[in-house]
């Protein structure tokens, strides 16, 4: 009778905390966004035309700071400073480009990251995908 009991408790926690984990994604992507990424706190691409293609509703706005730097402003619930971005040029990128991120930076609004695109150390717009882990 204590075994069974046992397994009983511990099938019931097992379900929690799958019910729980599984509920911390959904939270990551909104379908009525243009783009669903399930393992992503937040997700965007922009275009040859420096306009979003593709976002998640954790992205709030992209804007352009200047030439090649753009500010990706996020959501409240996610801390930019705490953030670790991924970032990538799109395969419509020019060849021989570059591409940096810096979240939390001075030169955006608050809670945004930073993306840098370039040519030769030289700032210059180049499609991107900026994800968050």
């Amino acid at each position: 009778m204590r075994t069974r009991n046992k397994f009983l408790l511990t099938a019931v926690g097992v379900a929690a905390v799958c019910t729980a984990s599984f509920a911390g994604v959904a939270l990551a992507a909104d379908p009525k966004d243009t783009v669903t990424a399930p393992y992503a706190q937040a997700a965007v691409s922009v275009n040859k035309a420096e306009t979003m293609t593709h976002k998640t509703a954790t992205v709030e706005s992209v804007t352009k700071a200047s030439e090649g730097r753009y500010c990706v402003k996020l959501s409240s619930h996610i801390a930019a400073s705490r953030s670790v971005p991924v970032a990538t040029l799109d395969f419509s990128a020019n060849l021989e480009r570059e591409i940096f991120v810096q979240p939390g930076s001075a030169n955006c609004p608050a809670n945004s990251v930073l993306v840098l695109t370039g040519t030769d150390g030289t700032a210059k717009f180049q499609p991107f995908h900026l994800g968050l882990p």
